[in-house]
């Protein structure tokens, strides 16, 4: 569904109706994101009961995102689960980042959330990737963090020579994700968009930690990255900030989990 609706998107003779109709022929996609869109995330005070209504009032592109993110956690599925890694828990801990990510955003006064959601939503999906795919090398992978208690990326690069930042790059070059997704994929870790500033790689950097911090979901692995001291000077974030977010990201991050993963 997602490549179809791009295609309506990217006609400029599209029209919402146009784009619902495609949305439409997945029912069950499309009353999670009528969920989604009347969720607290997107700020809306009225009930918008159509997917033309949520076209009309959250964007065209943001109801594109939410049938990409509902599009790859079906694609990957939610059922297949070891002890050292669950794929439930890991979409709960994608979900928060996903919500901290666009909270940050908004707090650091940007104008266009629109990819903020499912930057924070896809900025580890490599690591999904070599679970389903290469199950038995990753299974060496979690076993390295478990007991070394070394972040992925490191045990990913001693037993597979790449790491899930790379393998997400290239997901989100093949399924044509906005090369700002992209991007922040490639470089959350560091904060910095090839080592320039940008206040959505900065804003996935800290939501990822907040939402380790806050136990909300399992990455994977459970070490504490230390933030990039420089990207607080990047989001200039008013003073506290973090600590005043705690009950809205809890809020958000329930309704928007509820929604997605059903």
């Amino acid at each position: 569904m997602y490549s179809a609706l791009s295609e309506v998107i990217a006609n400029p003779r599209s029209t919402a109706s146009d784009a619902a109709q495609v949305i439409s022929t997945d029912q069950a996609s499309a009353a999670k994101i009528l969920k989604a869109a009347n969720s607290p995330l997107y700020g809306y005070s009225g009930r918008i009961d159509t997917i033309s209504k949520a076209i009309f009032f959250i964007g065209f592109n943001e109801v594109r995102n939410l049938v990409a993110a509902l599009s790859i956690i079906d694609m990957f599925g939610k059922g297949k689960q070891s002890i050292l890694f669950n794929p439930v828990e890991f979409w709960k801990y994608s979900i928060a980042t996903g919500v901290i990510t666009r909270l940050l955003g908004k707090q650091a006064g940007v104008s266009n959330l629109e990819n903020f959601f499912l930057a924070g939503i896809l900025h580890s999906i490599g690591k999904l990737f070599f679970y389903e795919f290469v199950p038995r090398e990753y299974s060496v992978v979690l076993n390295m963090v478990s007991e070394k208690q070394v972040v992925m990326r490191i045990a990913e690069r001693e037993v597979l020579g790449i790491t899930h930042t790379a393998i997400g790059e290239l997901l989100a070059e093949k399924w044509q994700l906005p090369p700002s997704i992209k991007s922040t994929i490639k470089n959350y870790i560091s904060g910095f968009n090839e080592g320039k500033p940008d206040l959505q790689t900065a804003s996935v950097h800290i939501a990822s930690i907040m939402a380790r911090c806050l136990c909300l979901g399992n990455p994977g692995d459970l070490v504490i990255p230390q933030p990039n001291e420089q990207v607080w000077d990047v989001l200039r974030l008013p003073k506290g900030t973090i600590t005043g977010l705690h009950d809205q990201i809890q809020h958000d991050y329930q309704e928007a989990a509820s929604s997605l993963l059903l």
